[in-house]
């Protein structure tokens, strides 16, 4: 027998329950509890819902690769070519100081954050892609150390006989307890979640579940990253899937730290002694414009054709376990934080850095939330 939820209500549910929220938001990934968790420090006095989908969450934040990564010298090249100076630069800082304020309000060794390091690597020195990342290091470092005070973050090294570009601020962490960890703080500070309650619309006084039950509210956001378009007609964020897989724990691993490769696109680390390797959206990027949970089979093909001509690990190795997720992209990589014309806030649009920015985005959002007063229910 499926059960639904009753849309009659008894006296005790609609005195208590079912009361309306001054904050309701929809998704529950580190954008959407984070929110939560400044909002609510700014009104405590405030009833903050959060409600999402799934037993847990299904987007991004707990289905990615575990990475705490601010740009790779590539990445931050490629971007240059496609935007000013002045974006690319903004959006480093939005990442250096989320990763500072995720550390800080989670605790480093809670969400098993490691300072390994994170190595780009390259075919050979003569890549034109190498030479231009290599020219503009100088360049690079200095947009660190004017952010964080931190000098000379990017430096040549060669790793397992390829040609990198080293970043010694980056690491990774794991996922999974980050979001756990956040989960509890956000329930400590008196916010309400609700899981296993998906939306099948949002207005400007809040959603419509899909089993027709309608809560009020005085301010809805959307936080909902890759899945925005499917509540939101007015937004530019595109769904652009992720694939991750794991593989046996293996005998030979050379690898050691975060590792990217192709601008970003494929990125690798170990696991224990396992190797996690996920990314090669450009391989079919029309392909990955999805919300669906499937396995594009030309991604997972390339990326094992990469581990078996590259990485140089047990020739035996098998996949033992893969994953999808879906990340969301606007019209650049810095994330739509806005209030719509229906009154509906929006917080998406991560560029598959969820884990850098997530943080501070909730926090920007929060603000503008209260800087945009509604009534207060």
């Amino acid at each position: 027998m499926i059960f639904k939820n009753i849309t009659q209500r008894s006296w005790w549910e609609r005195d208590l329950l079912a009361r309306p929220a001054d904050l309701l938001i929809i998704g529950s990934g580190i954008t959407g509890l984070a929110t939560a968790l400044f909002y609510k420090r700014q009104h405590p006095e405030h009833r903050v819902m959060v409600l999402d989908r799934g037993f847990w969450p299904t987007g991004a934040t707990g289905r990615n690769a575990g990475f705490a990564c601010f740009g790779s010298a590539g990445e931050l090249l490629d971007d240059l070519q496609q935007e000013a100076e002045a974006g690319v630069k903004d959006r480093l800082r939005l990442r250096l100081e989320g990763l500072a304020l995720l550390k800080e309000e989670l605790g480093s060794e809670e969400i098993g954050f490691e300072m390994t390091g994170g190595y780009e690597i390259f075919d050979d020195t003569n890549d034109p892609h190498f030479r231009e990342s290599l020219a503009q290091l100088p360049r690079f470092s200095r947009w660190v150390e004017e952010l964080t005070g931190e000098a000379d973050t990017y430096e040549f090294r060669e790793i397992n006989g390829f040609p990198s570009i080293f970043n010694r601020l980056e690491g990774y962490l794991h996922s999974g307890k980050m979001l756990e960890v956040l989960v509890r703080k956000v329930q400590q500070a008196g916010v309400e979640i609700r899981w296993n309650t998906p939306v099948a619309e949002v207005h400007q006084h809040g959603a419509v579940l899909q089993d027709g039950l309608a809560l009020e509210a005085a301010a809805v956001l959307c936080a909902t990253n890759g899945y925005t378009s499917t509540l939101l007609g007015e937004t530019q964020v595109k769904p652009a899937r992720g694939y991750v897989f794991v593989t046996n724990p293996l005998q030979k691993l050379p690898w050691h730290g975060s590792c990217h490769y192709n601008r970003g696109y494929v990125y690798f680390r170990d696991l224990g002694d396992r190797l996690l390797i996920g990314g090669a959206r450009d391989v079919d990027k029309a392909g990955e414009e999805s919300i669906l949970n499937e396995i594009n089979p030309k991604i997972k093909n390339w990326l094992v054709s990469f581990v078996n001509d590259k990485l140089g690990i047990d020739p035996d190795w098998q996949i033992d376990q893969e994953w999808t997720g879906v990340m969301g992209f606007g019209a650049t990589k810095t994330p739509e934080c806005r209030r719509h014309e229906n009154g509906v806030y929006t917080a998406a649009g991560l560029g598959g850095m969820g884990v850098a920015i997530g943080m501070k985005l909730g926090q920007r959002t929060a603000s503008l939330i209260t800087n945009h007063p509604t009534p207060h229910f």
